[in-house]
């Protein structure tokens, strides 16, 4: 893995993860108060569904407004995290598990498009990327053989958010951020499928590690594309890399 030129945060950034970090926050206390029986539990059931859709924006919104559409892997990424925004937002509307599936699904797929491009500076080109798939086929395999007719969706799903955890592991912020989205996925699974987990608990388990997920990938990207960097940090372009793949200012 490449080490990424030291760079201050961006202030936009900052602001973004901070926001989402209220929503997370607010959301974990709704879901506390429900399961200490706290309160008007459909008005506290309303409110996590209404911050389902908070959870991201904050962070889409910093890496747009550093820049990120300026660069294909970024359009790619705010493209992923838009579509993990819907599936958050629509899935608890809805408490439709197919629906949260395919946008996930779809929101995986993009941030393969957004890390494609540095696919050999990456873990899943090296034997590493076994390890990655080797514990999608064993948990997603247990995940599906509990879930009926959507098991081939998430056996495929284990795979591809594999995929996109070793692809992600090009610095420590996207290994961190690509292992805590696997670990996401995979305890949501669990939860919905196989185990009888209290939903607060659930909550806890399955949230915190996807926001600091969305927030390290976030990160790593900001620091590949030199998002709000001086311009004699900005990293070069893909087509300025040596043959050893890497880029020579990184």
């Amino acid at each position: 893995m490449g080490a990424m030129p030291a760079m201050p945060l961006p202030r936009a950034l900052r602001a973004g993860f901070l926001g989402s970090a209220v929503a997370l926050a607010l959301n974990l206390l709704a879901a506390v108060l429900i399961g200490l029986g706290a309160g008007d539990a459909e008005l506290l059931d309303l409110v996590r569904t209404v911050l389902m859709w908070t959870l991201m924006p904050p962070m889409v919104v910093a890496l747009v407004v550093l820049g990120a559409l300026r660069h294909a892997a970024g359009r790619w990424h705010v493209a992923a995290m838009s579509l993990c925004c819907i599936g958050d937002g629509a899935g608890a509307m809805t408490g439709t598990t197919l629906v949260l599936l395919a946008l996930f699904l779809l929101g995986q797929l993009a941030y393969v498009g957004a890390l494609w491009p540095t696919r050999k500076r990456s873990l899943a080109w090296s034997p590493a990327a076994i390890g990655y798939g080797v514990v999608a086929l064993i948990a997603g395999g247990v995940i599906a053989a509990h879930a009926g007719p959507l098991a081939m969706p998430i056996l495929l799903y284990a795979l591809v958010l594999a995929a996109v955890a070793a692809l992600a592991a090009i610095d420590t912020a996207g290994l961190l951020g690509g292992l805590l989205f696997l670990v996401s996925g995979l305890v949501l699974g669990l939860g919905l499928f196989v185990l009888d987990i209290p939903d607060p608990l659930r909550t806890f388990a399955a949230l915190i590690p996807y926001v600091a997920a969305q927030a390290l990938l976030a990160l790593s990207l900001q620091r590949r594309l030199g998002l709000g960097a001086p311009a004699d940090t900005i990293p070069l372009p893909t087509s300025a890399a040596t043959t050893s793949g890497h880029q020579s200012n990184r």
